[in-house]
């Protein structure tokens, strides 16, 4: 991962973190947006909207007031637009050598980022709080696509004109904006952990459950289109979590707890379930987010069916692979299974699905320890979805990105697992001890 490619995830999760610690640290009353009036947070009660916005900047060796001059024209313009409101705008970022704290900002460095001679915080923010007199710098700022010489023309204008600026400064600063230099990183989450500490969670639950499950949380209503489904609260947040009590595997999680230290957290939590002989199981699987999955599944099935399903007597439960792919794929995949003597049916004949021939259990022979076939392998069609929810299975195991919407899960147990490769799901269902 490059540099830059590593301060943008730590700064997202930086603001997750920012955002789980405003929910923690609120009171009952208290509703919190995600990704609300200017990005970020919202905390919103009967008096008045906090709006945080967030800025990691742990590259800088020191704190520049162009470091700010994007939120802060954005906190402005918003004020200009809806100086009705009672909002106030927080400013909450992180750089290195600044001591945490209010930090002041003046109305003369207001007027400096006004003067900007940046053409898109001019076409954005600027020229609406500084408005052009002239007619033709009108036309053109309304204009959706400008050339180079209209953007030169614009700039020069700006630069070389005295406008009279329209909001008042004075009040945004004195009631409606605060600027924060907030914690670093690594205090930020630990002081986030132990606010889930102090909701009765243990120091070892918060490190392997709750907190990551919370990061994820926050992750998954940021992304939310309607704004209402953005919102959350302390109570919410809490029933998350106590009706969650597995670790999610996401790019998020993985970035909170080591890739390695995830998959052994996880491990453990199958365990219990993967340790029962009887247990009806189901894989749906996305292969084009596994690699090598074409060279790898069938000695993937063999090595499961010879854990899990090798003692007929005890293993009675046939399990189900289903693949997000095709009937031409799936007839591939079955002609290798019978190169390989692994005895499966798909439901297909031809290309037609007959529910009763994927559904009818298989012919067993004890005492030679032989059983008609050892697994259904089939792919997503509708008809393959109908069937598994008519004879629903103890735990479905969604491997990849997988739509469950079409689904029946209702009393069913399910674990989604998102991995990169064979060798991390062997591992996952105690196929393989070491990692």
């Amino acid at each position: 991962m490059s540099r830059e490619a590593d301060h943008t995830i730590k700064g997202f999760l930086y603001q997750f973190n920012k955002t789980l610690n405003t929910i923690l640290s609120s009171t009952d009353q208290d509703e919190i947006q995600i990704e609300g009036i200017i990005e970020d947070i919202d905390i919103k009660n009967s008096n008045i909207t906090n709006a945080i916005q967030c800025k990691y900047h742990e590259s800088k060796v020191r704190h520049n007031l162009s470091d700010i001059y994007k939120p802060i024209l954005q906190m402005l313009l918003h004020f200009l637009e809806n100086d009705s409101l009672n909002i106030k705008y927080v400013l909450y970022a992180y750089f290195p050598n600044e001591q945490v704290g209010v930090k002041e900002v003046t109305k003369s460095q207001i007027e400096e980022i006004l003067s900007s001679s940046n053409f898109d915080y001019i076409s954005k923010y600027i020229s609406k709080v500084k408005p052009p007199k002239e007619q033709n710098i009108k036309d053109l700022l309304g204009k959706a696509s400008k050339t180079s010489e209209e953007k030169t023309k614009i700039k020069k204008y700006y630069e070389t004109s005295k406008l009279e600026t329209i909001v008042d400064i004075d009040k945004f600063l004195k009631d409606h904006f605060v600027f924060e230099i907030g914690l670093s990183y690594e205090k930020l989450m630990n002081e986030t952990k132990n606010l889930l500490m102090k909701e009765g969670f243990s120091l070892e639950d918060v490190r392997d459950l709750f907190y990551p499950n919370s990061i994820q949380y926050i992750a998954e209503l940021s992304i939310l289109s309607e704004a209402e489904k953005r919102i959350s609260s302390k109570n919410k947040l809490i029933d998350y979590l106590n009706g969650n009590k597995k670790t999610a595997m996401s790019r998020w999680t993985s970035e909170v707890l080591s890739r390695k230290e995830l998959l052994k957290v996880r491990k453990n939590q199958l365990v219990p379930s993967l340790n029962i002989n009887s247990r009806s199981r189901y894989f749906i699987i996305a292969p084009d987010t596994i690699d090598n999955f074409d060279d790898e599944f069938i000695l993937f099935v063999k090595d499961y069916l010879d854990k899990y399903n090798s003692k007929i007597k005890l293993h009675t439960e046939t399990p189900c692979f289903i693949l997000k792919t095709d009937v031409n794929n799936l007839s591939e995949y079955h002609k290798r299974f019978v190169s390989r003597n692994i005895q499966i049916i798909t439901g297909y004949i031809g290309g037609t699905f007959y529910f009763k021939e994927f559904n009818k259990e298989p012919k067993r022979i004890i005492k030679d320890n032989w059983v008609e076939f050892k697994a259904r392998i089939s792919c997503n069609s509708d008809e393959v979805i109908k069937c598994i929810n008519y004879k629903k299975c103890d735990d479905l195991y969604i491997v990849g990105e997988i739509d469950v919407n079409s689904l029946d899960t209702t009393d069913v147990n399910i674990e989604h697992l998102e991995i990169n490769n064979f060798r991390e799901l062997k591992y996952l269902l105690s196929m393989a001890k070491e990692i």
